[in-house]
């Protein structure tokens, strides 16, 4: 009687703790995609516009962002499908996703440590910590989310093995993990987790130990390898020497750990430190290794210690193995490794609770209290930031002048509302910044062919192919400047290229279609403009031109037919085409 009234108990003050993560959070649902992975993620994504066996087999095999999401993919399509491309669907699923992860990290913490307390706090923290914002918050970093929910329902399988002896929690544990790494590469450390859960569990080093892991090795080199083959856009910040990356990660670690307790000065992204290196960061290795020892010293605590700073480290290191061009330093990257730290906080308020009693015990409670509404209050505010692309990105130049893309995508955001002028300041901002960030030519490019500027976007778009020779839309925006030029055959080579790299990209069908019609073959220009349309049925200049390929072909009824259907999409060339084609209706 008494555990059924607590594991009800248990279930209101869960309840309660998601109610107030939705209600912390529910202000972002109204905001606007982000020009920075948003717009190849979902807004110009054609794939994620139809639920198909084609739809599905592309994203198994053709990366997003130079990255290995295909079920991030699904789980676009699927908003898509129900809410109509609308973006309050998108931000509605990321709630939801960071609402089943908080359950999730109630029932792990409370699996592992038999206790209500530490697994109420933790889940508690996680729900509504400030830097939890930028990763619901933001559309593109969905893969984020679903790869923490499966990462933790694989950690409970497996617990759920350790604890009923069974192979079949085992064998789901496995599959969960695919799936996590099919949502995001750096799930592949988990199972470096589970040894850390063993030893929680008190469970002896053995052969069994290490073969139960096989499996969950084999999935993380399998989909780190393929990662791996995809990841071309990583370029680590010139004139860093091994030394130096390893305390610019150890500066990222500790600047993690103030704002644990101390989430102010949050931005999108974060400065790299100039060369040579600020004699203080080379303190922080010593100040993590100090934190770590005074920690674990504490004998009572210590299994509870090492698993939290052991989770933290493990799950954390992927995203500072390799330095990214984008960012080294991102709030997003701790929202799985966070959950570590919240567990030993929990555990030591707990023994706090359980332990002290009158003014200490009281004062406990209190400082509970004035974090639990300080982070509440501070991720409300964060989430205003997060309105549209102008104001995260504004944001975090505000705070952060030196991070390239930032610029970069304030420009894409600019270039959208037709803002050649601040678009262009951005864009060579960004690449005084950084060089080496190429995606600033591939949108300085589009920028000038958008102003009339054709042999300059050319230029741009040269060396954009030149350093990413396998990205698809550099090709695509290449044959599109190539026509504008009047160069239909080296326009039909890009465009041919570009659908090799990506067969989703409609624009690349659409313009093929025009170079095709120029160069006298009507029957494919038809062809790829039936494929243009097929991919985006609302496309009006699809319907003109393939009208122009069915006149070529003697289809007077079908050209007639496309060009009404451009008319009524508000295509306004089609309309001297039916003039001058007598066409009826």
């Amino acid at each position: 009687m008494i555990e059924a009234r607590d594991r009800s108990r248990q279930r209101w003050i869960l309840l309660c703790i998601v109610a107030a993560a939705f209600a912390v959070h529910a202000n972002g649902i109204g905001n606007g995609f982000i020009y920075f992975d948003d717009p190849e993620s979902v807004v110009d994504n054609a794939s994620i516009r139809e639920l198909s066996w084609a739809n599905v087999g592309h994203w198994f095999t053709t990366p997003l962002q130079f990255m290995y999401t295909p079920l991030v993919n699904l789980s676009y399509a699927v908003d898509h499908l129900f809410g109509q491309g609308a973006m309050g669907m998108y931000h509605f699923t990321n709630l939801v996703l960071h609402l089943a992860n908080v359950v999730m990290a109630f029932l792990l913490v409370r699996g592992l440590t038999g206790r209500a307390f530490p697994a109420c706090f933790t889940a508690a923290a996680f729900a509504i910590h400030p830097m939890n914002v930028d990763t619901v918050a933001w559309i593109s970093a969905r893969s984020t989310l679903l790869a923490t929910l499966f990462s933790l329902a694989a950690l409970l399988a497996y617990l759920r093995h350790l604890t009923s002896r069974r192979w079949q929690p085992l064998a789901w544990s496995v599959v969960l993990f695919a799936l996590a790494t099919l949502s995001k590469s750096t799930a592949v450390a988990l199972p470096l987790v589970m040894f850390l859960v063993d030893y929680l569990q008190g469970r002896a080093p053995s052969r069994r130990l290490v073969l139960e892991k096989i499996p969950f090795f084999a999935v993380a080199a399998g989909a780190g390898l393929v990662a791996l083959a995809m990841r071309q856009d990583v370029v680590p910040p010139h004139g860093y020497t091994v030394l130096d990356r390893v305390v610019v990660a150890s500066s990222a670690l500790a600047d993690y750990l103030v704002q644990l307790v101390y989430p102010f000065h949050l931005a999108l992204a974060y400065e790299y430190p100039g060369t040579p290196l600020p004699w203080y960061l080379y303190l922080s290795p010593l100040l993590l290794a100090a934190v770590a020892a005074a920690l674990v010293a504490i004998r009572s605590s210590r299994k509870v210690v090492v698993f939290g700073l052991g989770f933290f480290a493990i799950t954390v290191a992927p995203t500072q193995a390799v330095l990214l061009i984008d960012n080294y330093h991102a709030n997003r990257y701790v929202y799985l490794p966070y959950l570590g730290l919240f567990l030993i906080a929990g555990h030591f308020a707990d023994r706090a609770l359980s332990q002290w009693n009158g003014m200490p015990r009281i004062g406990v409670i209190a400082a509970m209290a004035v974090f639990a509404v300080l982070f509440a209050t501070l991720t409300v505010v964060r989430n205003t930031a997060w309105q549209n692309t102008e104001t995260i990105m504004s944001d975090a130049i505000a705070k952060e002048p030196g991070v390239a893309f930032v610029h970069n995508s304030r420009g894409i955001a600019r270039f959208r509302d037709g803002d050649y002028a601040g678009a262009t300041t951005d864009f060579q901002r960004t690449i005084a910044l950084d060089p080496d960030f190429v995606l600033a030519y591939h949108y300085l490019g589009m920028t000038k062919y958008n102003k009339g500027d054709y042999a300059g976007a050319l230029g741009d778009l040269d060396y954009e192919v030149s350093r990413l020779p396998t990205f698809g839309a550099g090709y695509s925006e290449r044959g599109k400047t190539k026509i504008a030029l009047k160069d239909y055959r080296g326009a039909y080579t890009d465009l041919s290229t570009a659908l090799t790299y990506d067969p989703q990209l409609v624009e690349a069908y659409y313009f093929r279609g025009v170079a095709e019609i120029e160069l006298g073959n009507p029957q494919g220009a038809r062809s790829d403009l039936d494929t243009a349309i097929g991919l985006f049925p609302q496309y009006a200049d699809a319907y003109y031109r393939r009208g122009l390929a069915k006149s070529r072909l003697g289809d007077a009824g079908g050209a007639c037919a496309d060009w009404n259907t451009a008319v009524s999409l508000g295509q306004s060339d089609a309309g001297r085409s039916i003039a001058d084609a007598h066409c009826s209706g």
